[in-house]
């Protein structure tokens, strides 16, 4: 739901709109991720639209792939407040602390932040780092996300901000201190990390038999582990019966993204069963928001499996993650030889989850024919209407062909016809010409509109 906006002057809306596309284009480039040489600016012409950008912050943090971009706004808005003296030190130090949700994030913040500004960065952003340390520093946030690729430990976020340890924690910040420095006993009061090193203490040559321990899969959660630490434990190689000891404790997406591996495995029928009962039961695709393309790509890694029908009742059930779009749109798809195999494909199933979402969005296929795709009931029905790849296409053509009556074009090309399409489209401000197709492109298509338009969704 959008806000209206009050009036702004004009080089702020303009310094708005540019950072709101940063983040826009983020969300389906991945390249576009990393902060860039505009971030600073921008945080500091923005330093006094305090709301508008604690509004941007709350938007983009509820955004799994604007991550690390969120993390990077917020240091940068915070240190260009404190060096205009506005606001307060608390208001930063509460923003930083507010900020960082998941025990990697103040590691993350941190190093960000000595990236930026060296070791002498304010005060307020080392005490909201602090903070955050004590809220979401403790055992099993020890056990999963103080590994050697962070690129904080533990250890230094808790040596550089000086968080106070409350309660159990004490034991967790000495210990993710001292192992750094020389072999140390696991505490028994940190139990989670106590059961991993009585795991390890087992010889490598006798944890494949391990497995067949009854409790195994109750030992691993236990000891906090999962497929990564199974698979490192059991030195590269899962089994059947690894992966019917850790199945439990994956999440859907990691499973939709093994069912190759799960599907050559000797899975157990009780675990095989519950898998299929989260695809087609939907819950698990709903609560972890799994994108349609994401299930389609499971889909063709295991043809004619017996995950098949799940796959395809959850790949139903995904459509709901693809947006609703406004008015009536165009999807120019491109059907030229140009496109390859698998860029036609993922092309195709974005044109059709967007069909199948919203009736006024009108697929048309342009190579040697251009013509209207028809919409089937599913996914997989409506690729069906899709010629294969061949010969070349004519983009402005397909656009003077089909364009009228629109409110909205989408083109989904290759990137040596990019810069024709661009041309070819008439629709400022609901132009979009997309050579890399994912499922990033179903958030950001309505996020670019936005920062065209300054219609705010906060």
């Amino acid at each position: 739901m959008t806000t209206p906006q009050p009036f702004v002057p004009a080089a702020v809306e303009t310094s708005r709109r540019e950072l709101f596309l940063l983040a826009a284009r983020a969300l389906a480039d991945a390249g576009a991720r990393e902060p860039d040489d505009r971030l600073a600016p921008l945080a500091r012409d923005l330093a006094a639209d305090d709301a508008w950008l604690r509004g941007l912050l709350g938007w983009a943090r509820r955004r799994p792939a604007l991550r690390g971009f969120t993390l990077a706004v917020a240091v940068e808005f915070a240190h260009a407040r404190l060096a205009a003296k506005l606001g307060t030190a608390a208001e930063a130090r509460r923003l930083i602390d507010t900020i960082l949700v998941r025990a990697d994030e103040p590691g993350e913040l941190l190093a960000y932040t000595m990236r930026r500004f060296g070791r002498s960065f304010p005060k307020p952003i080392r005490e909201g780092v602090a903070r955050a340390a004590e809220r979401l520093y403790d055992e099993h946030a020890l056990a999963t996300y103080d590994t050697e690729d962070a690129p904080l430990r533990f250890s230094e976020v808790i040596g550089l901000t000086h968080p106070k340890p409350a309660g159990g924690q004490r034991e967790v910040f000495q210990y993710a201190t001292l192992r750094l420095k020389h072999p140390t006993p696991v505490p028994d009061t940190l139990t989670t990390l106590k059961r991993r090193a009585e795991l390890y203490a087992v010889p490598a040559e006798r944890r494949p038999r391990h497995l067949d321990r009854p409790d195994i899969a109750g030992l691993l959660a236990a000891a906090g582990m999962g497929l990564r630490d199974v698979a490192a434990w059991l030195g590269g190689e899962m089994t059947g019966k690894a992966w019917n000891a850790v199945l439990p404790s994956m999440s859907l997406r990691e499973r939709l993204a093994h069912l190759p591996a799960l599907t050559s495995a000797d899975l157990s029928a009780e675990v095989a069963e519950r898998l299929i009962a989260d695809l087609e039961e939907g819950e698990a695709v709903a609560r972890e928001e799994v994108p349609p393309m994401e299930i389609w790509a499971a889909c063709r890694s295991v043809p004619s499996s017996r995950w098949s029908p799940a796959l395809e009742s959850a790949l139903r059930r995904s459509l709901a993650q693809v947006p609703a779009l406004s008015g009536r749109t165009l999807v120019l798809v491109d059907r030229s030889a140009a496109m390859g195999a698998r860029k036609a494909e993922a092309a195709a199933v974005f044109a059709a989850a967007l069909a199948l979402r919203s009736s006024s969005v009108e697929p048309v296929q342009f190579g040697p024919v251009t013509e209207r795709v028809t919409v089937e009931a599913t996914v997989p029905d409506t690729l069906g209407r899709f010629r294969r790849p061949s010969g070349t296409g004519n983009v402005a053509q397909a656009m003077r062909e089909h364009a009228d009556g629109h409110d909205r074009i989408i083109v989904l090309t290759h990137p040596a016809a990019a810069v024709e399409a661009a041309e070819a489209v008439t629709f400022p401000g609901h132009e979009h010409v997309i050579t890399e197709v994912d499922d990033g492109w179903f958030a950001a298509v309505p996020a670019i509109e936005l920062a065209r338009t300054g219609a705010w969704p906060f």
